[in-house]
């Protein structure tokens, strides 16, 4: 039996359709978790914006009732710390306040392209370039398009960043990972030529620091608001692809870790940082390992199946008897993909005619574990050794079928962890600084278990070599390369 006394930390994920909170041991138990849906604000076109103070509400909704469902086990007391993680590239610009001065832009929102074009020729030769993904283009995009917004801004940040600040009372603080995509260059420990390029006043940047570094405390205002106790310390979060990695399990050279949720993020585990190609970006972890990655515009959320009420679980099942199929298709919510090829242009598109619903959505499942499989040969050409075994987060790592597949096609073992969510991540992060005395590797080992693992099946490894063959003919038909 746990004791009620046990130290406990929270971990919250910002996501893009909601907010999770939960409470864990230094065990990695999960004691509570709690969810919160979020909506998008009305756009148009590439716009894709959202209400931060939506996040806060939902954030203060979640912890209330993480609150509600440990005050009888007394574990409220003994929270020993909280940290936070949200999407990368998302960019909140806010006044002297610490208030937003106009909505979220989120890590998809594509308007920024030209700006990012334009500042891409100004680069100096073999400088890492950038694109709409990131926070640092928005901004531009935002100084060009909405001036009297721009004016008003003291702080640009990032959704973690945002809401640690809201939870202590002090703005201007970023972790490195955040900063990643608003120009921080983490091996040099400063702003990239990017950021002098864009001419953004060195008083908007934030203060930079590793994420799990003590920002502050829980403030009286938001211990109010949230129901945590005031001086529980507050540690700087990540973005969700790192916390998800951390929660993952990996923690070695050579884990790989990829998080299918709405889209698919790559990472890996490496001593040195590599050479960067197109689309792949590296962030350092506290464990002082190098973790170069990628995310993509395609991924689980943009899965369609034409059978109502037919549950997930089920449609898997009637899919996998189609796998492999010769039906090629490649799945995007909306014009434009980053990686493992970048094309603002790019949109779905399927070849072949399905026999069915069910092989029509095989073919989705395929597409996806073809993706995963070219983001790491991308990785691999830059010198990334990837290992033979990819530890996965998000909520579609639970399908059995799709580990299979994916095991198949990446003809590598697929492990799941007990919790491999971003929020867990957060928790893992925090116990690091606070119950592991900074010891990062050592948390993820105490705290993550592996629940179950699917190896390639070596007999149909050869076929579903020739099904990614044709998957990438078929990309390269439509100008995917």
């Amino acid at each position: 039996m746990i004791s009620s006394k046990l130290p406990i930390v929270l971990g919250i994920d910002v996501g893009t359709s909601g907010v999770r909170s939960l409470a864990a041991t230094a065990e990695g138990e999960v004691l509570a978790e709690s969810r919160a849906v979020l909506s998008d604000l009305p756009a148009a076109g590439s716009a894709h914006e959202q209400d931060p103070s939506e996040w806060w509400r939902a954030v203060c909704r979640t912890i209330n009732e993480l609150r509600e469902n440990l005050q009888a086990g007394r574990h409220w007391a003994y929270v020993a710390g909280i940290a936070v993680t949200s999407t990368s590239g998302s960019l909140v610009l806010a006044d002297a306040q610490g208030e937003p001065v106009r909505p979220a832009m989120l890590y998809d929102d594509g308007r920024a392209a030209t700006v990012a074009n334009e500042l891409n020729r100004r680069l100096p030769s073999g400088q890492a370039e950038v694109n709409s993904a990131f926070s640092l283009t928005k901004a531009l995009w935002l100084r060009q398009e909405e001036p009297s917004a721009w004016e008003r801004a003291s702080y640009i940040m990032h959704p973690a960043d945002w809401l640690t600040a809201k939870l202590t009372g002090q703005s201007g603080v970023c972790d490195y990972s955040n900063a990643l995509k608003l120009g921080y260059d983490q091996e040099k420990s400063e702003w990239s030529a990017a950021v002098g390029l864009a001419d953004i006043p060195a008083a908007m940047l934030p203060r930079v620091v590793a994420p799990g570094y003590q920002v502050g405390t829980v403030s009286a205002q938001a211990s109010e608001e949230t129901g945590l106790i005031a001086g529980v310390p507050v540690l700087a979060g990540a973005t969700d692809g790192l916390a998800s990695l951390i929660g993952s399990g990996a923690r070695e050279p050579g884990h790989a870790n990829t998080t299918l949720g709405t889209t698919l993020v790559w990472k890996v585990l490496a001593r040195a940082k590599p050479r960067l190609g197109p689309g792949i970006y590296c962030h350092h972890l506290p464990s002082n390992l190098w973790a170069p990655g990628a995310a993509s515009n395609t991924g689980p959320g943009s899965l369609k199946f034409n059978e109502p009420g037919i549950a997930p679980a089920e449609m898997d099942r009637h899919a996998a008897t189609h796998l492999p199929t010769s039906v090629q298709c490649y799945l995007l919510g909306d014009r434009g993909e980053r990686f493992p090829f970048l094309n603002p242009a790019a949109k779905s598109f399927v070849e072949g005619k399905p026999g069915s619903p069910s092989e029509a959505y095989a073919a989705q499942l395929q597409s996806l574990a073809c993706v995963e499989r070219w983001g790491y040969e991308r990785l691999e050409a830059c010198g990334v050794a990837v290992g033979n075994e990819v530890f996965s987060a998000g909520s579609a790592a639970a399908s059995p079928v799709l580990s299979h597949l994916r095991a198949n096609v990446l003809n590598r073992t697929i492990v799941r962890c007990a919790n491999p969510t971003a929020s867990f991540g957060a928790a893992v992060l925090a116990a690091g600084t606070t119950l592991f005395g900074g010891d990062l590797t050592a948390a993820i080992r105490s705290m993550t278990r592996v629940k179950e693992s699917h190896s390639p099946n070596l007999a149909a490894v050869e076929d579903f070599e020739k099904a990614y063959h044709l998957f990438r003919a078929a990309c390269k038909r439509h100008g995917f390369e």
